[in-house]
């Protein structure tokens, strides 16, 4: 959930347009990783200028609050107090539209990749009880995410008063797909979004919160009216599975409906109507549309890719149903949602079964996440590419208004610097950049740049917005310029360029940063950060591990997790001077890739290859060290044959996982012919298939005929539902 994460940030804002030009110059030259970056220089100063936010007429964006590190999620008072999230851990609190510097609480936390701070709601009774209720990644072990409410006093959390609502699963090595979105239902029961934690099979096992929408009292108790009353904690509290990480979901005021925003692994995005309970939505087994009774098809899906209406990830999505709002009445009732690398916001319209896109917004800060409406009636949402928060305004007025002001700077000769501004009314607007009262040639975009500044530089810096209607000037915003400070040096001596990693690797750094009139630089000066690379956009890489002296440490390559094969670390080193001023250097380390190739015999049969099945022969490429499942239905039917599961040819993929190999490895699963006798049921005997459980550890299939099972019974399907936990058990179905 965390695309285009270095790009964005460094190029700031952005527009889909230039994203997609520097995407193809990138591959016609070759080597898009090192080509898009020697293009940075040019880039940085003309991303602003090139593009600006496009939204409907009368529609424009306003910055509340900057500097809010790794945005998660948002959470609105009644008293117009708005509670956010960091992923670090800082919970903090928006007041009068300034971010407060005293945090709400500091939670310690495991931020490693996707985990961290990532869920935050209030309770509905905020204004009496002071509830506030928060969904993080513990920071001991065993790892995992917790649900715990805490008691306001103020501005900040009262001392001693978190409450442990609900302990989920342990975690495994992989540190996406949390989810970590909760809200309040119309029943008044709190419903919490789970991720599968990088392991598909967790969606469809119904003895584990992974994959789910889970809901339960507000004091994590088992309410009333769940689908499941049977077996154990975890699956009493399930109120709909088969999601993979379903990162956001909102609730319909007034009606109670219930969209999940699921965010996709190869094809597509969905959005789910979990309105209804015991709804199964098909991960892995589908995604998107699907033509299995068993699965709920979702409400809409979108595919990846670039252009209108596709993207890569769906990080928000919200009913438009706020108690008032100046917005047009065209927009009520609408749901709105918005994708992580495609720079939209776009809007479905319900009708009955069917929900049809249109364009909203396009061009906004990069990195968009929780889509939210605010008790104003407006629209925010998160940057973490700008650690902002945005919102959304309208005004019928036709003159310009100057929604966002420029902000006064304090820069170094030779630096660069940018003054930026944004308006409402009637499009086209004209914008003129002015120096101490006079116009400033050729500067006429929302952004003016200036590279190289000098003393001359120095003034007063305001734009005057205007079209048809008339003009509006902007606040004036003060550049100081200092004394020249020499940029500092940052090195990275290790790891080499063109390092090789097999996961499970350890991966050890160094480097070097240097000013021309500091020397070296201290352990404080130094910031290392890993980012993990996916297709074309990328994630927070695993946490790194740095020594006292700010030089040198090292990072750990998870063996579970992404399983794609176009994946890689960059690992950046960056070092700030005494002034402010920064350096970076980033480094690559690329992954070790084999085939891995499933057949069966006879072929045609199909396997599941990371709980997806798939049709042999099939091959895919994988990062040698990765940890994948691989499994054989015990029984199938081929051209009208059926045929019983055998084995695994040498013994190669027993025990249900494997751990990807150095070299191109081929699966065979080998299957036998059934000689069926005719169905019978004798009289006296149950419908069904008999079963037996059993409780231990092994390494391979049992031989059940040592074994006495725990529990006998009879089940309509084979499946793990007589199971009594959820490790270290077997189950034997015969009949």
């Amino acid at each position: 959930m965390q695309v285009c994460y270095y790009f964005a940030r460094r190029l700031g804002a952005g527009c889909q347009q230039l994203r997609n030009h520097a995407r193809s110059w990138c591959a016609e030259a070759g080597n898009p990783r090192g080509a898009f970056l020697s293009g940075l220089a040019v880039l940085l100063l003309t991303a602003h200028t090139l593009c600006a936010q496009n939204f409907p007429a009368g529609f424009s964006q306003v910055r509340v609050a900057g500097g809010i590190n790794d945005p998660t999620v948002m959470a609105f008072a009644p008293d117009g107090r708005i509670f956010v999230a960091e992923q670090g851990g800082r919970l903090r609190v928006i007041k009068n539209g300034a971010l407060l510097p005293t945090s709400f609480v500091q939670l310690s936390v495991n931020s490693s990749g996707e985990r961290g701070l990532i869920g935050l709601v209030l309770d509905p009774n905020f204004s009496a009880n002071q509830y506030v209720y928060v969904y993080y990644t513990t920071s001991g072990g065993p790892i995992h995410n917790r649900v715990s409410r805490f008691t306001a006093n103020g501005d900040v959390a009262q001392a001693g008063s978190e409450t442990v609502i609900l302990e989920l699963d342990n975690l495994s090595g992989a540190t996406n797909h949390n989810g970590g979105a909760m809200h309040f239902g119309k029943d008044g029961k709190l419903y919490v979004a789970v991720g599968e934690n990088a392991n598909p099979d967790n969606a469809q096992n119904l003895y584990t919160y992974h994959g789910k929408l889970l809901r339960i009292n507000a004091d994590g108790s088992v309410p009333a009216g769940n689908p499941y009353t049977d077996g154990n904690a975890q699956r009493q509290r399930i109120w709909a599975y088969g999601l993979r990480n379903p990162y956001t979901f909102s609730v319909q005021p007034g009606t109670g409906r219930i969209f999940v925003n699921d965010v996709g692994q190869i094809t597509w995005e969905e959005v789910n109507d979990a309105t209804t309970s015991n709804r199964n939505f098909g991960w892995p087994q589908s995604e998107g549309y699907t033509s299995d009774p068993n699965h709920t098809n979702p409400v809409f899906s979108y595919i990846h890719g670039w252009g209108t209406g596709k993207g890569c990830a769906i990080t928000g999505g919200t009913f438009f149903n706020p108690p008032s709002t100046n917005y047009p009445a065209s927009y009520v009732g609408k749901y709105f949602y918005q994708d992580f690398c495609s720079l939209w916001i776009h809007v479905l319209t319900l009708s009955g079964g069917t929900a049809v896109r249109s364009d909203f917004a396009t061009n906004v800060p990069s990195d968009g996440v929780n889509l939210s409406v605010g008790n104003d009636g407006n629209l925010y949402y998160l940057s973490r590419s700008d650690d902002a928060l945005y919102k959304i305004i309208y005004t019928s007025n036709t003159a310009p208004a100057i929604t966002s002001q420029p902000v006064s700077q304090t820069v170094a000769q030779g630096q660069s610097v940018s003054f930026g501004a944004s308006a409402s009314g009637t499009q086209s607007l004209s914008y003129q950049w002015q120096k101490n009262g006079a116009n400033i040639g050729g500067a006429n975009a929302n952004e003016y740049a200036i590279g190289n500044v000098q003393s001359s530089a120095a003034g007063q810096y305001r734009v005057v917005v205007s079209n048809s209607a008339g003009s509006a000037t902007s606040n004036a915003a003060t550049l100081t310029v200092s004394t020249f400070n020499a940029t500092p040096v940052a090195a990275i001596a290790a790891p080499a360029s063109g390092t090789i990693y097999r996961a499970g690797n350890v991966i050890y750094f160094n480097g070097s940063g240097t000013d021309p009139e500091e020397g070296n630089l201290p352990a404080g000066a130094y910031n290392w950060e890993v980012v993990f690379h996916h297709d074309d956009h990328n994630h927070p890489g695993p946490s790194v591990s740095v020594a006292p002296d700010g030089r040198s440490g090292s990072f750990d390559i998870p063996t579970e997790g992404e399983t794609s094969a176009n994946v890689w670390y960059r690992l950046w080193l960056t070092v700030t001077d005494s002034k402010g001023l920064t350096n970076q250097k980033w480094v690559d380390v690329n992954p070790k890739v084999v085939t891995v190739s499933m057949a069966s015999n006879p072929s045609g049969l199909q396997l599941n290859l990371d709980g997806q099945p798939r049709t042999t022969p099939y091959a895919t490429r994988a990062v040698s060290g990765m940890l994948l499942s691989l499994g054989a239905p015990p029984s199938q039917t081929l051209n009208g044959a059926t045929y019983a599961f055998s084995g695994w040819d040498q013994g190669k993929g027993a025990g249900g996982s494997i751990t990807v190999p150095d070299d191109n490895t081929t699966y065979t699963a080998v299957y036998s012919a059934n000689s069926l006798r005719p169905a019978d049921n004798p009289a006296g005997t149950s419908a069904g298939l008999n079963y037996g459980y059993y409780e231990g550890s092994w390494s391979f299939l049992p031989d059940f005929a040592t074994l006495t099972p725990k529990e006998t019974g009879t089940a309509t399907v084979i499946d793990p539902s007589p199971r009594k936990r959820n490790e270290q058990f077997a189950l034997q179905f015969t009949g």
